[in-house]
């Protein structure tokens, strides 16, 4: 038996055990003066006192399980994959006798040709950069 079907066996019992001592301890103990309205809710706190880590092992194991699953159907997929070995693709090629290789190039050649477009776009004057404009400016202060 899984230990997460005996959590969830156990539980109910130990919840209601936990209730009855708690209620009993609020009854017993010398020096607590409680009234006997109030035993129902201490009843109640101690069963919730045994809910609350049946509770939380329960989604942990949860949670465990869907990794498991998880992890299994990884590995499945991966040593399918594995034994499958790599995809083949087969590419016919065929060759036009007609064309030669150089066809290419000559097509290319009337690109030499000056066809007046002017690369500097009329920049040249702005290449000397004019001096005299900043000459009467100031460095800036260090830390301003």
């Amino acid at each position: 038996m899984s230990p997460n079907r005996l959590v969830v066996l156990i539980t109910p019992f130990a919840a209601s055990l936990a209730g009855w001592v708690a209620t009993q301890a609020a009854t017993q103990l010398p020096g607590l003066d409680l009234p006997k309205s109030a035993l129902e809710e201490i009843f109640i706190a101690g069963a919730l006192i045994a809910l609350a880590p049946a509770a939380q092992w329960l989604h942990g194991w949860q949670k465990w399980e869907t990794q498991q699953a998880q992890t299994e159907a990884a590995v499945a997929v991966a040593t399918v994959d594995a034994a499958a070995g790599p995809p083949t693709v087969q590419v016919d090629i065929q060759q036009d006798e007609g064309l030669e290789q150089d066809e290419g190039l000559e097509q290319d050649e009337g690109f030499e040709e000056d066809d007046g477009f002017d690369a500097s776009f009329g920049l040249d004057e702005f290449d000397d950069f004019d001096d005299e404009l900043f000459a009467d400016e100031e460095p800036a202060q260090a830390g301003v």
